[in-house]
């Protein structure tokens, strides 16, 4: 994990997450995300180093890659969280997100680091957003994710956009609305020219052929289901199939991950006026529209 300038006041530490940091005067900086709670002593690091004192974390959205951190910080330097207001109801109740994914209360072999939420008790509203920063709506990927740019037009553009070799690699990624998910990398495609920081990917200032990757395993992702559903099928011998096609290695994360994703597809395809569902003795299928 390394500190970059990119522009002006705006730089950003690279790692597994990409964190933001925006420089509010000599002293003072805030964090745009701070990754997983491993990166806390590192981002500490980093701010001691060159003498500044954390005032705001300003966090895209509450999964635990990008707030994971947050306790630490704001323990060292009574530092304030501000988020959007539904991410703050996900960030002071660590049941809420895995809940929200699960469809209910979740069995405890989903309850891992990778989907744990730290509470948080101060929580700022986006209407609190340093001076030099403002947000922007990134629907898709989370229920209430925003975006963030800072007054040297950088875009910081959270987990809007999927990483290529993540895409190749897992190829299902979490989404809550794929029409969401589209309309924001439509977004984010106007802002080339500027430097873009996706959460997972590199720093760039053209962003096209990413958004083109991932909205190409979006289309592929529609086809499949659609092909498989030719063929009326329950929502869990869907994920099967699906796992099957890419020969994905199941697993209680995984399971929970993608059949959340898939549930979020469907819905589109519905509204879309492709897929159609029916009641067959008490089970509920779908099936391709024809």
């Amino acid at each position: 994990m390394e500190l970059h300038k990119l522009k002006g006041n705006t730089y950003y530490i690279d790692g597994s997450t990409n964190i933001g940091l925006y420089k509010l005067n000599e002293s003072d900086v805030c964090l745009i995300d701070t990754g997983f709670a491993k990166c806390g002593p590192r981002i500490y690091e980093i701010l001691k180093e060159h003498n500044w004192n954390l005032k705001y974390i300003i966090n895209t959205h509450c999964h635990a890659d990008h707030i994971g951190a947050n306790k630490y910080l704001m323990n060292i330097y009574n530092c304030q969280m501000i988020t959007s207001q539904i991410e703050r109801a996900f960030a002071r109740d660590d049941k809420l997100d895995i809940g929200f994914l699960y469809g209910g209360y979740p069995l405890e072999a989903f309850e891992t680091p990778l989907m744990h939420i730290d509470e948080q008790k101060d929580i700022l509203h986006l209407s609190k957003l340093p001076e030099g920063i403002i947000s922007f709506r990134l629907p898709g990927h989370h229920y209430d994710m925003v975006g963030f740019k800072t007054s040297d037009d950088v875009y910081f553009v959270a987990d809007s956009i999927g990483n290529k070799d993540t895409i190749y690699k897992e190829h299902i990624l979490l989404i809550y609305d794929v029409k969401g998910y589209l309309d924001s990398l439509h977004l984010i495609n106007g802002f080339n020219g500027n430097y873009i920081v996706p959460s997972h990917s590199e720093v760039t200032t053209n962003i096209t052929d990413l958004v083109n990757i991932n909205v190409r395993q979006i289309n592929e992702i529609i086809d499949l289901i659609l092909t498989n559903l030719k063929t009326p099928l329950t929502l869990e011998n869907l994920v099967k199939n699906i796992f099957d096609y890419y020969k994905m290695h199941i697993t209680f994360n995984k399971f929970l991950l993608v059949t959340s994703t898939i549930r979020s597809y469907l819905a589109y395809l519905y509204k879309e006026n492709l897929v159609e569902t029916k009641f067959i003795d008490n089970y509920l299928y779908y099936y391709k529209k024809d």
